[in-house]
């Protein structure tokens, strides 16, 4: 059997703890959580509460990633932070993998993607959550039979998600331009 993956979390807020839990229970049997981090002192009591009591809690990023106890690192901060930490793992031959969005501004993504060309040795990764869903592979499908001609632009509009008071309550960042990138109304 091969090495467990060495695994750190920088943002335990809704989708880190969320990863976090799904490897506890051992649904990602490859990984072995080593470490988290969050700025938020009360993320990392939950942390020490509620996971395994030998993961190591940083209260800096930059820390667990020079810690050397991680050879791969998952990003679940706001938005804009996401190219930071994604650069930061990739100079230090990290693996990362970025939740969604790559970013808010096209000139730190482009940075971002550019830092990866030259760690080719780094897996690098997004995660997008609607990858797999059937609708959208169709309209991949499409795009890339040519059936319709060149795209050369689309819209699309999703009118059936709705995000309770709670969703935005889960964070303080949320739908704020300042956090996101955005100000929903």
């Amino acid at each position: 059997m091969s090495e467990k993956i060495k695994l750190g979390i920088i943002g335990i807020g809704n989708m880190g703890s969320a990863h976090a839990k799904n490897i506890i229970a051992g649904k990602c049997p490859d990984f072995d959580l080593v470490a988290v981090a969050d700025i938020k002192p009360q993320r990392l009591e939950w942390a020490k509460k509620e996971l395994r009591s030998d993961i190591n809690c940083f209260d800096d990023a930059e820390k667990m990633l020079d810690s050397g106890l991680i050879n791969a690192c998952m990003v679940c901060v706001p938005h804009y932070s996401h190219p930071k930490y994604a650069i930061a793992c990739m100079k230090r031959g990290i693996h990362v993998m970025v939740e969604k969005p790559a970013g808010v501004y096209t000139k730190q993504v482009r940075e971002m993607n550019d830092e990866a060309k030259k760690h080719p040795e780094v897996v690098y990764g997004m995660m997008f959550n609607q990858r797999t869903n059937c609708i959208y592979r169709k309209m991949r499908e499409l795009v890339q039979s040519g059936k319709y001609g060149n795209i050369r632009r689309t819209n699309w509009i999703i009118t059936d998600w709705y995000r309770p008071q709670c969703y935005y309550d889960s964070g303080d960042w949320r739908a704020t331009w300042s956090g996101e990138g955005a100000a929903y109304c």
